[in-house]
């Protein structure tokens, strides 16, 4: 599958698409483009969000032509199925989701005609599960909360993406930490408990950076084990222990001469 279809956990699949505007050169770049995406996945089709870019936009193979779907909306719905499906957005993951059985779909074509679709059966299926994407909405979230909490667990498990890094909560107790060295150097003046703590302005400094070298460490760790997932990428890492490093020192100048 090509590298330009964006699949979880990549959180820009979350995003709510914006409605298209200006129907222009742009709209019609982009159009072309995830046709030939669609094509060389051998794809029915895509929304615009599964190349990256959040616009109400999808492309539909409908008798060997495709249509394209701009600003797609479900019009009209009748009954309701079990339906059993995958999707591409979540590889090799099945899912069991109560959808529409039959839908009649408004949107606009490429020349701002506004137009209806009837759909039924899998081609119901698949356009509803299309549009949930232009809303940020995964097959997974369709499913109950307990279903979706065991499907996170597994998923962690695999190696993908996790619902919360260890990263996270060690940087967490840093800024705890820092909050409260600040909080004590205010009680400095008035307390001698606060004094006597702050004396140890160096042990503090070596503390703090001891810290924040374990949070470097553990994220150049994750970023490792979770390489598909956006939230762990290494640069992040890096920004965060340049950001944290002015709180830390600052605090050792203003310790060591007030």
């Amino acid at each position: 599958m090509s590298k330009e279809l964006l699949t979880y956990p990549d959180t820009k699949l979350l995003q709510i698409s914006g409605f298209i505007r200006e129907f222009d050169d742009n709209l019609f770049k982009l159009l072309d483009r995830m046709k030939e995406v669609a094509k060389a996945n051998n794809l029915k089709g895509l929304a615009a969000i599964q190349i990256g870019v959040p616009k109400k936009v999808i492309v539909f193979k409908k008798d060997k032509e495709f249509l394209e779907l701009i600003n797609p909306t479900i019009y009209f719905h009748k009954g309701f199925i079990e339906s059993k499906e995958e999707d591409e957005t979540i590889p090799g993951k099945e899912f069991t989701i109560k959808r529409y059985e039959s839908v009649k779909i408004m949107y606009y074509d490429r020349n701002n005609n506004q137009k209806f679709l009837d759909a039924t059966g899998e081609e119901a299926i698949w356009l509803q599960r299309k549009i949930d994407l232009t809303f940020g909405g995964l097959p997974l979230h369709k499913l109950p909360k307990k279903e979706q909490k065991e499907f996170l667990k597994n998923y962690e498990i695999s190696g993908a993406c996790p619902t919360s890094f260890v990263k996270d909560k060690i940087l967490v107790s840093l800024r705890l930490t820092l909050i409260a060295e600040y909080l004590l150097f205010g009680f400095k003046f008035f307390s001698d408990f606060a004094k006597n703590l702050l004396s140890h302005n160096v042990a503090i400094l070596i503390l703090n950076f001891l810290i924040l070298i374990f949070y470097a460490i553990y994220a150049k760790y994750e970023t490792q084990k979770y390489k598909n997932c956006t939230s762990c990428q290494g640069a992040n890492a890096i920004g965060t222990v340049a950001i944290y490093s002015i709180p830390i020192i600052l605090f050792f100048i203003l310790n060591h001469y007030f």
